[in-house]
């Protein structure tokens, strides 16, 4: 993965998200922060936590969480394994890698700089 940069920017301007991927739902940070402090790590509970924590008012398809954990594995970001489910089904885990990792700090590079410029503009749009 090259670090979240773009041909459009460059590397001069670091990590942006025309090279994190989709911005839209902001779902790839927020999975990624989620198994970064292992407060959730199969599907359901990613699904559940992702919801409570969306940067966006939207609520998060499922089906959109599941695609994105399998973009993020194809990459390296995240593993994944079958487990023995307690009385029920077998479920998959999902850990973030290092390259996990590294992706998040990325994308906490760009969120810090969208917030920033969300500020902004609100700030000089207000009427007093």
């Amino acid at each position: 993965m090259p670090r979240g940069q773009c041909r459009r920017h460059g590397a001069q301007y670091g990590p942006c998200s025309c090279g994190l991927g989709r911005v839209s739902r902001l779902v790839e940070p927020v999975i990624l922060s989620l198994l970064a402090r292992h407060e959730a790590r199969y599907g359901y509970e990613i699904i559940e936590e992702a919801n409570r924590r969306a940067l966006t008012d939207s609520e998060i398809d499922a089906a959109v969480v599941y695609r994105t954990l399998r973009t993020l594995e194809q990459v390296g970001c995240v593993v994944s394994q079958w487990q023995r489910g307690a009385g029920g089904p077998d479920r998959r885990m999902y850990e973030i890698t290092e390259v996990g990792e590294q992706h998040l700090q990325d994308w906490l590079i760009v969120l810090d700089r969208h917030a920033k410029a969300m500020q902004d503009f609100v700030t000089s749009n207000r009427t007093t």
